[in-house]
């Protein structure tokens, strides 16, 4: 088989991988200039892949590493834009993947050299030994990429891997070095030339399966990323829709008062005449006693922890637990109402919940306070007995759907460097949550 067909293909694979990577990054983070031309940036990834293939013909490293990083810097400057970063911003981000992704590559090769060495595999025709190289430095930049690079190099915080998703990297990872171990055993053997091109479209074919599996998982992991996201809105659009159902009750009340208040001011003024304070008095009580649930309750200087508060309060009360709220000089003004809504209406709604499942002594108690620059939060509740924890959390019994809760409150707790503890024991349940304000 012809050295340079070998050489060739191995050269493709390798300019095909870093291409779709890199596009895959600007597109993720970058908007499209021309969004309406899809065929346009069809047309630029093609010829992008071209380019890059006959600047690696030209054997000077350095050469080529700086056409990369000219071509992409063209690229996002005229094609793509992002509103809150500066054009140089943009091509320095693409500058330092290129050059974590040549320094990637380079070990890849290194690593395979040091294979050689201590297999003392000498004598392998030099256009496998090449093609051995590109795939193996392939694959050990497809790795480090989608696990390392695009988790860190995020815009908001790094994800953190699940068990499912380090046990199928892992069966990737020995999927690939078990191809490998066999071609590295077999390759200095071949003599035949059909059997050197079916070695290489295997090779071909491994680089190629690892980016698949590779990108489906991080499209799994980003799905359930939306599913958390989408659980968080549905929670939020339920609490509004209960804020606005409790508000169309008071102001059904408050007509009804109103609608009579000029009897009700009129028998009062009658009392008076007739000498009955007593009862002129006890008849204005009555009034206040009613317009009492009409008057916003202010527990904080946050209107919609207020809200908030005042909801879950109402709710409690209609399941027969025994609510105790405590409130500091705390401000938490500071705070979005999307982030008040996930610490405190997850951790109520699971308090009360939590005191559904116990027959006697239900009871919810919940502080707030300041301590130094901190926000100290603590509830405590009634529960029953946890039988398993994961990870510092309970395990919930309703299945891999539920639990999403407190990792949202995790998640909006570490935004302001705090930290979360829970703890059960004797028949309750406590949270202790502590962050900067």
């Amino acid at each position: 088989m012809d050295t340079n067909v070998i050489f060739w293909s191995g050269l493709f694979v390798s300019c095909l991988i870093n291409s779709v990577m890199l596009f895959q990054f600007i597109e993720e983070r970058y908007e499209r200039v021309y969004n309406n031309s899809k065929a346009l940036y069809y047309i630029i990834k093609i010829m992008a892949c071209i380019v890059m293939f006959t600047i690696n013909l030209v054997d000077y490293p350095f050469v080529k590493l700086a056409s990369w990083i000219l071509m992409f810097s063209i690229i996002i400057i005229k094609f793509y834009y992002n509103g809150t970063k500066k054009i140089l911003n943009q091509v320095f981000e693409i500058l330092v993947l290129i050059l974590v992704l040549s320094i990637c590559e380079t070990v890849g090769i290194v690593i395979l050299e040091f294979i050689f060495s201590k297999s003392e595999l000498h004598n392998i025709r030099p256009d496998m030994r090449i093609s051995l190289k590109t795939t193996f430095s392939s694959l050990v930049m497809l790795f480090f990429y989608y696990t390392v690079i695009i988790k860190l190099w995020r815009e908001d915080k790094p994800i953190k891997f699940t068990a499912s998703q380090y046990f199928v990297h892992t069966i990737i990872t020995v999927y690939s070095l078990a191809n490998l171990a066999v071609i590295v055993s077999v390759i200095s053997k071949l003599t035949n030339d059909n059997e050197r091109f079916l070695l290489l479209i295997n090779m071909g074919c491994i680089v190629f399966a690892d980016f698949y599996f590779l990108y489906f998982v991080k499209f799994v992991e980003e799905n359930n990323q939306l599913k958390m996201k989408l659980q968080l809105l549905e929670q939020q659009s339920a609490l509004q829709y209960e804020y606005y159902a409790s508000q169309e009750k008071k102001y059904n009340e408050s007509v009804k008062i109103l609608h009579d208040i000029n009897k009700h001011i009129k028998m009062i003024e009658d009392l008076y005449e007739a000498r009955e304070e007593e009862k002129a008095l006890s008849y204005t009580r009555e009034i206040l006693r009613l317009l009492e649930p009409l008057a916003p309750r202010e527990y904080t200087n946050h209107p919609i922890l207020n809200i908030l508060l005042d909801d879950k309060k109402e709710c409690a009360s209609n399941h027969n637990i025994e609510f105790a709220l405590e409130v500091g000089n705390v401000d938490l003004k500071f705070m979005e109402p999307m982030e008040i809504t996930t610490i405190f209406g997850n951790l109520l709604d699971n308090a009360i919940e939590a005191c559904n499942k116990v027959s006697q002594n239900r009871f919810i108690e919940m502080k707030i306070d300041t301590f130094h620059d901190f926000v100290a939060i603590h509830i405590e509740n009634s529960s029953e007995e946890i039988e398993k924890w994961a990870h510092g959390k309970p395990v919930s019994k309703k299945g891999n759907n539920h639990g999403i809760g407190l990792i949202n409150v995790e998640n909006v707790i570490k935004k302001y460097n705090g930290n979360m503890m829970l703890q059960a024991e004797q028949g309750t349940f406590s949270c202790d949550i502590i962050f900067n304000s």
